[in-house]
């Protein structure tokens, strides 16, 4: 085989691989695309759902006679308890650390 005829069977070799890489390429950009949208939706939903819950939950007294948001009311308000407590607990030590700095600054 002559060089140039090499280089045309390498060249076209090369060609068509490239172009079974950019197919591939193409179709995977497309569904990642489709997934992302399929996320952005999905996100927007539990916006939704989130936007629901704080509209019920302001109402809560409205809901007194239903057992299960009743039960979930209350552990929402545990839960918010514990975050106050713990807002709490990192004030203290930040209280604490800014004094232990001041009193290293003194010595």
């Amino acid at each position: 085989m002559e060089t140039k005829e090499i280089f045309e069977k390498v060249k076209s070799e090369v060609s068509r691989k490239l172009s079974k890489i950019a197919g591939k390429t193409e179709y995977i950009a497309k569904i990642s695309k489709l997934k992302f949208e399929i996320t952005s939706r999905k996100s927007a939903m539990k916006d939704c759902y989130r936007q629901i819950g704080t509209y019920i939950y302001g109402k809560k007294k409205d809901f007194s006679k239903d057992d299960f948001l009743v039960d979930l009311f209350k552990e929402i308000d545990k839960l918010s308890e514990k975050n106050d407590s713990t807002l709490k607990k990192i004030d203290e030590l930040k209280e604490a650390e800014k004094k232990s700095k001041t009193e290293k600054k003194e010595d």
